[in-house]
């Protein structure tokens, strides 16, 4: 067995989901894994010592060259579906014909060079392809078959690959014939043609149409105007031509050129041509000064526009054209009379049934005379339109889809929580009714903890619509930080070193400390994960004043003075386009089951929330890097103390005022505050409790809701306040959107729960606020 064949034989050789063939230097098969046998239905033992075309006598020939120059050159290359749709007869377990790329490249060293083929199943793939170009295809197809210019696309060779119904009326052919044609069977000079074509192919778009002189089938020569643009599709490259035809344009355009020549020669030559071509031109044409007075028109300002010719001679030209556009155009006849070129433009003209048109003007000053040649677009300008809006549903179709898939992941983990939680239940019913209380601690706990994931969930949604309740205080980021190393030791394991590097400055941020620390803890857990062999997770701070806006990637940093936390790893990194979709919701490269897919979305949510940013740098194989900013505060940092144990929050009689409008909330509220000793009063609105907060009645706290109906949490607040100055509130909200109308929210004597909040952490929470 040779180097190559030992190191493929590793412990991957036969659970690894792709086809691995190893050929010798004779191109007979050597190795054949576990994939290969089930997609081809040849066992290891029958392919070795065959050669591929032996196997698979249908193999195309670009593969048999691709294994030559493997072998000989040491060459790899590429075999994809698109061109090659059916290199093997491979099938699914499904037992559907199996979809397949297949790269080719040599391994080993010479003289014992083998070649190793990779088959890689792209069926799932290549289904939402064709799906997508399907539908690319219907749209483009519909524009382009019902587009009144010629429109062709042609390879890199320049051979037609295809061509809409207005090409084949133009040139006389059937659309059928005009494919694999060059376009010297179209052109009587292909000089011009063949010279803006290699600009295209070579990546520079041309800045201006060109005119080209077509030959007809018939013989006949016809006048268009051409822009062409260069596109890619599977490696290859095509370049798509509009050609419009002219004719009319260029004929009227010489005509007023000879007409500004000479009076003589106008007279003598032009009046037959002139008189022909403004009585039959589609095209509205005029003469007139260069301040915009009309000397002369054509009949087709009486039809496309309405406009008699009485009404328009001595008249200006800016009284016909739209209030909002009279502007543009004055500007143009001054850069005409200065002796500019010519050039293309486009107003809206007023017609006399009190609408307006879009007209393409093509202007030239001669002898203090403008003549100008305008073409009626607004039926492209409406196509145009009508194209955008249905890019503009098509966005919307996609952005509907997007909100499918993050409402069925929330379902999908909403549900399995809920059955944890409605199956424990039920199972302690039964224990109850039985008799049996052995084991009912078990179920009971298994209904909490699915109840707290299930917390954890809403936190994580809150978070990355950035809809989370904030506390943000002035936070010493690196006593943070070092307040969590053992923690983030112990997440880590042995085999990954952590190495802190806090800025010695240390600096304060204006952000949640808790929501902080899981940021960190959760970014250290993804490292981890992308270090299953060990390495070093490094953690620094530093600050980082940026005077302009700046732009890494797609995220845009604003200007300001920031604390930088910066998580790095020596894992696997991320490729461009995982990077892409990292802070997508529910989006994970973790294996089932390993990962919900919005930590790093809550991350990216926070940031945001606290007026920071986070930004990635990553490359696979080299590691991955999070910086995540957060505002600098200036002031001063309270010191984050760890207080005595905690005893059990019993109360003293004192009064506690209730408003919520959640029946069973209340109920939880009310029963913990009596057990606990407490006098508790009970309100399900905030109209039902003013009589109670504006009389006399002792009040020692007051617990509301934020989201209330009619009067809401903040409002109520502000009314107690007003009768009852010192009274302490204590606001429970679940929703941060009801906290953000006021800033700052919460003033002094003022607490902040969040639903759902443990029974016991809500009474220490009470009796602080009392005693304090």
């Amino acid at each position: 067995m040779t180097a190559p064949e030992r190191e493929l034989r590793g412990p991957l050789y036969d659970v690894i989901d792709v086809g691995l063939i190893l050929l010798d230097g004779e191109r007979r098969v050597v190795g054949w894994n576990v994939w290969m046998e089930n997609a081809s239905g040849t066992a290891d033992a029958d392919a070795r010592g065959r050669r591929i075309e032996e196997i698979f006598p249908g193999a195309p020939p670009r593969l048999r060259s691709a294994i030559a120059h493997a072998l000989e050159l040491g060459a790899s290359s590429l075999i994809t579906h698109s061109l090659h749709p059916a290199a093997f007869p491979l099938r699914t377990r499904a037992g559907q014909p199996l979809i397949h790329d297949i790269s080719v490249r040599a391994v080993g060293r010479r003289p014992t060079l083998q070649c190793l083929l990779q088959v890689v199943d792209v069926t799932v793939m290549a289904g939402r392809e064709r799906v997508l170009r399907e539908r690319q295809n219907a749209r483009y197809d519909a524009v382009v078959g019902s587009a009144p210019d010629a429109i062709l696309t042609l390879d890199a060779d320049g051979k037609i690959q295809s061509a809409n119904p207005a090409a084949a009326r133009e040139f006389g052919y059937s659309p059928e014939g005009l494919i694999g044609q060059s376009m010297g069977l179209l052109l009587q000079d292909t000089a011009e043609w063949d010279k803006a074509f290699g600009r295209i192919l070579g990546g520079k778009n041309l800045s201006r149409p060109i005119e080209l002189t077509a030959q007809r089938k018939n013989g006949s020569s016809s006048y268009l105007e051409a822009s062409a643009s260069s596109w890619q599709s599977e490696g290859r490259i095509f370049v798509t031509a509009i050609l419009r035809d002219v004719n009319e344009r260029r004929m009227a355009v010489e005509a007023l050129r000879r007409l500004n020549q000479t009076l003589e020669r106008r007279v003598a030559q032009s009046t037959a041509d002139r008189t022909r071509m403004w009585t039959l031109s589609t095209d509205v044409m005029m003469v007139a000064g260069l301040d915009g007075t009309i000397s002369s028109i054509n009949p087709a300002w009486t039809q496309l526009l309405g406009w008699k010719e009485a009404e328009l001679l001595g008249a200006n030209v800016l009284d016909f054209v739209v209030p909002n556009e009279r502007a543009r155009l004055q500007s143009e006849l001054h850069a005409l009379s200065r002796g500019t070129a010519p050039k293309l433009v486009e107003l809206g003209m007023r017609t006399a049934s009190g609408e307006s048109r879009r007209i393409e003007w093509s202007a030239v000053a001669a002898d203090d005379l403008l003549q100008a040649v305008g073409r009626d677009v607004t039926a492209e300008r409406e196509a145009e339109e009508a194209l955008r809006k249905a890019e503009d549903a098509l966005r919307h179709s996609q952005k509907m889809e997007a909100i499918g898939q993050l409402t069925g992941g929330i379902a999908h983990d909403f549900n399995n929580m809920l059955t944890a939680i409605i199956g424990s239940m039920e199972v302690l019913k039964r224990r109850i009714r039985a008799g049996r209380y052995d084991d009912v601690q078990s179920f009971m706990d298994g209904a909490i903890g699915a109840a707290n994931r299930a917390a954890s969930l809403t936190h994580r949604l809150l978070a990355f619509a950035r809809r989370q309740p904030l506390d943000p205080k002035a936070v010493d980021v690196n006593q943070l930080i070092r307040g969590m190393e053992e923690l983030l030791r112990r997440t880590l394991g042995e085999a990954i070193r952590l190495s802190v590097h806090l800025d010695p400055e240390g600096w304060t941020a204006l952000t949640d400390a808790h929501q902080l620390e899981n940021a960190i803890l959760n970014l250290a857990i993804n490292a981890r994960d992308a270090m299953p062999k060990g390495g070093t997770l490094s953690i620094v701070t530093t600050r980082e004043i940026l005077t302009d806006n700046k732009r890494f990637g797609q995220e845009e940093i604003e200007a300001g003075d920031y604390v930088v936390v910066c998580v790095g790893d020596t894992g696997t990194g991320m490729s461009d386009e995982t990077l892409k979709k990292v802070f997508e919701p529910f989006f994970t490269t973790k294996p089932i089951g390993q990962g919900t897919g919005l930590g790093l979305s809550m991350i990216y949510g926070f940031a945001k929330q606290s007026r920071g940013h986070v930004r990635i740098e990553s490359a696979e194989g080299r590691g991955t890097t999070f910086r995540l900013y957060l505002p600098l505060y200036q002031g001063g940092v309270e010191a984050r103390t760890v207080g005595p144990a905690r005893e059990v929050a019993i109360g003293a009689g004192e009064t506690v005022l209730v408003i919520e409008d959640d029946s069973a909330v209340r109920l939880i509220i009310s029963d913990v505050l009596r057990e606990l000793g407490y006098a508790c009063i009970e309100a399900s609105d905030g109209q039902a409790a003013l009589p109670m907060l504006t009389s006399n009645t002792p009040l020692d706290l007051l617990i509301t809701d934020v989201g209330l109906p009619g009067l809401n949490g903040r409002q109520i607040a502000e009314i107690a306040r007003r009768h009852r100055p010192d009274l302490k509130i204590l606001f429970v909200t679940g929703y941060a959107e009801h906290a953000t109308g006021h800033a700052p929210f919460l003033e002094p004597g003022m607490e902040m729960v969040t639903k759902p909040f443990a029974l016991d952490g809500l009474a220490l929470k009470i009796r602080e606020m009392i005693r304090r």
